[in-house]
């Protein structure tokens, strides 16, 4: 039976480092201004880092009075300490660490080839710094896509990329973004965007790159064409082009035609003239799956997945009464909390089922008409606030009828009123008893636009949802 006490080991060697008996060889670490000085030993990292072994067999570290001196100025210090404590004791802990440590650390593992790191550290990354990933995306890109190695990096801002298209296509670093990582998007199927806004943005990036190019196309040589081509030719055979308008098609495509294969374009050409003309290279598998975004599943009596999808882009930003691309992808969901038919139609089992669970939208069906009303509450319900208003910029009333009205808060200070009764969003308030007389109250005030006629109106059935923003989905837990 073999027995291991590697806790023991690493202690020991971990000793080694800090009481830097027989050192040979010193490493300087970041820059002047932060510089610190580690004495180690060179045959421990020359077993530990391939990278080490390379640097001593080729000469590359000076020696000065039998001692090894290597610079290392890129590398800052506290990626080095975690690093070289590692190479010690085998052990690494990464809580409490910055999210911009722990990616200069996956830099520094990648120098020095400390491979069994990689996928540890990004893994690391994903599942305890996704907000700060998100806040960064164009220095993942640059990182993830610059090593072959950090294949995890490079998923996770393709991943966030298709479902948020617009995070990169809008921002002012699209122009800059590496070809690499680009065509990883237009190569996926799961991209979130229409075929024409895929190629109006490519060729934007080609142009970009080539500023030579004068910025209107209309007196281009062929020579300048070619120029452009020779820059998108990879992207060009993942545009779904006969997913393209003939509008767009005709002012956006043709005059770039020359670069676009002879026969492709003939094809297309024939489709958008030719009545019920069957396309012969439309092989691509459609995007446009990941554009309708029909329903989001919800425990509702009052209103349908549509209606939840349509509200739950409301929450995203949306100000139209249909859903648009941009806010096609739903990281929402409805929970249950209340409803009055089960709970209780007073202020009492509102209160107790609804108070304290963050976001919440409640939807009435008035009695007598088919009206459906309801209101978003970016913030908590709270009894314990009774008679305060609450301050927020993101709270809006609506009405689900034949005729869809948003309106969105103008007044902010007055947005959400605390009290002992129902959900009071100023305009929209639910009151006493909600289901018999005068149990609801509508009349516009602080909100843009009029959802009803006003007065007072009993509710057939209420209920109020939890909205829970779903994290990110992990690409693998450790």
């Amino acid at each position: 039976m073999t027995t291991q006490f590697l806790p023991y080991l690493s202690q020991d060697m971990t000793k080694l480092l800090d009481n830097k008996k027989n050192y040979d060889l010193i490493i300087n670490v970041d820059k002047e201004n932060n510089k610190k000085e580690f004495c180690v030993h060179s045959i421990i990292l020359e077993t530990r880092s391939s990278y080490f072994e390379h640097a001593f067999s080729n000469g590359f570290a000076k020696k000065e009075n039998n001692t090894y001196i290597l610079d290392f100025p890129d590398i800052s210090v506290n990626a080095f300490n975690i690093l070289i404590r590692y190479a010690y004791g085998g052990v690494i802990n990464l809580d409490n660490r910055e999210a911009s440590d722990i990616m200069n650390l996956l830099i520094a593992c990648e120098k020095f080839k400390i491979k069994e790191l990689y996928d540890y550290i990004q893994d690391y990354l994903i599942i305890h710094h996704q907000t700060w990933l998100v806040q960064n995306l164009l220095l993942i890109q640059q990182i993830g896509f610059k090593h072959p190695e950090f294949i995890k990096l490079q998923n996770y801002w393709t991943e966030t990329i298709c479902e948020q298209p617009e995070i990169l296509f809008n921002s002012t670093d699209f122009i800059s973004v590496d070809k690499k990582a680009l065509l990883s998007l237009y190569k996926n199927e799961t991209l979130c965007m229409e075929e024409n806004e895929l190629w109006d943005y490519i060729i934007l990036w080609g142009k970009a790159q080539n500023p030579e190019l004068p910025e209107k196309n209309s007196n281009w040589t062929a020579n300048e064409f070619n120029i452009l081509k020779k820059t998108i030719d990879e992207f060009i055979p993942h545009i779904r082009f006969y997913e393209i308008p003939s509008d767009d098609f005709c002012f956006n495509i043709m005059p770039y035609g020359s670069m676009i294969c002879n026969d492709l374009y003939q094809d297309l050409s024939r489709y958008h003239l030719v009545s019920n003309w069957q396309p012969k290279f439309n092989s691509l598998k459609s995007r446009r799956i990941n554009l309708n975004l029909s329903n989001i599943p919800i425990d509702s009596k009052l209103i349908n997945g549509e209606q939840a999808a349509l509200i739950s882009s409301w929450i995203q930003g949306n100000n139209e009464s249909k859903i648009s691309k941009k806010y096609s992808k739903a990281n929402i969901e409805f929970q249950l909390l209340a409803r009055g038919s089960r709970d209780g139609f007073t202020g009492a089992s509102f209160h107790k089922m609804c108070d304290n669970k963050g976001p919440t939208i409640t939807i009435i069906k008035l009695k007598g008409e088919p009206s459906i009303l309801g209101g978003y509450n970016p913030i908590n319900w709270e009894i314990n606030k009774h008679g305060n208003y609450e301050k927020t910029s993101d709270s809006f009333i609506f009405s689900l009828d034949k005729e869809i009205t948003l309106s969105r808060v103008q007044n902010y200070d007055n947005a959400i009123f605390q009290n002992k009764n129902g959900p009071n969003f100023n305009d929209l308030t639910l009151r006493g008893t909600f289901n018999s007389t005068n149990g609801v109250y509508y009349a516009k005030y602080i909100y843009d636009q009029k959802i009803h006629a006003k007065g007072y109106f009993i509710a057939d059935e209420y209920e109020v949802f939890s909205i829970i923003t779903r994290k990110k989905k992990i690409i693998k837990s450790l």
